[in-house]
């Protein structure tokens, strides 16, 4: 049996992206992030392209989108394209909208139920590398950990361990009821971000 050679890089890849071995097209995550902006709806780039982004990672699986515009400005603002909709479940507290067969991923309110109550995970543009809205590897390292996924919570720590903490970004997750070891982790780390 032949392997398969690999898939050809994307090459609307911008900079910050070029080293991504696999990914869903680039062009369908730039296309929603300009209409979404063109609606006054801020978004930002999380999950793997984040940590993509941040070369933690060379395997996107999808691009994921955080806002906290109301759902119905968001729908408003992808009028005519076909999604599918999910609301919350016994961790998620959000709304997503799966666009282009799943390949993007817009989360809506980003929160999530823990036993100490809701926590709701801000969308915070860290950086614009080529225009592109990154998500604050802050909240995904918290978000990750509240998932259950320690490997990519953990690289996110490790990264802001290296490059310091954003303090606005810090003090409004910690104004959330985090698991109180989380908690400890994030107010650890030193704020002077090296950018």
């Amino acid at each position: 049996m032949s392997a398969h050679p690999p898939p050809a890089p994307d090459s609307a890849l911008p900079d910050c992206l070029r080293h991504v071995v696999s990914a869903p097209p680039f062009a369908l995550l730039r296309d929603r992030i300009e209409r979404l902006e063109r609606a006054g709806v801020t978004v930002a780039l999380g999950g793997s392209g984040l940590l993509a982004a941040l070369r933690l990672t060379d395997h996107v699986r999808d691009w994921d989108l955080t806002t906290d515009a109301p759902l119905e400005q968001v729908t408003a603002a992808l009028a005519g394209e076909p999604y599918r909709a999910s609301g919350g479940d016994h961790l998620h507290a959000d709304h997503k909208l799966a666009l282009s067969d799943g390949q993007v991923e817009v989360i809506v309110g980003f929160a999530f139920h823990t036993p100490a109550g809701l926590v709701r995970i801000a969308t915070i543009v860290s950086s614009r590398p080529d225009g592109l809205p990154l998500g604050s590897p802050e909240a995904w390292g918290v978000a990750y950990a509240l998932m259950g996924r320690p490997a990519k919570s953990d690289a996110l720590l490790a990264y802001l361990a290296t490059h310091g903490v954003e303090p606005g970004a810090r003090a409004r997750l910690l104004a959330e009821p985090l698991p109180w070891e989380l908690a400890g982790k994030l107010t650890a780390l030193r704020t002077s971000r090296i950018t």
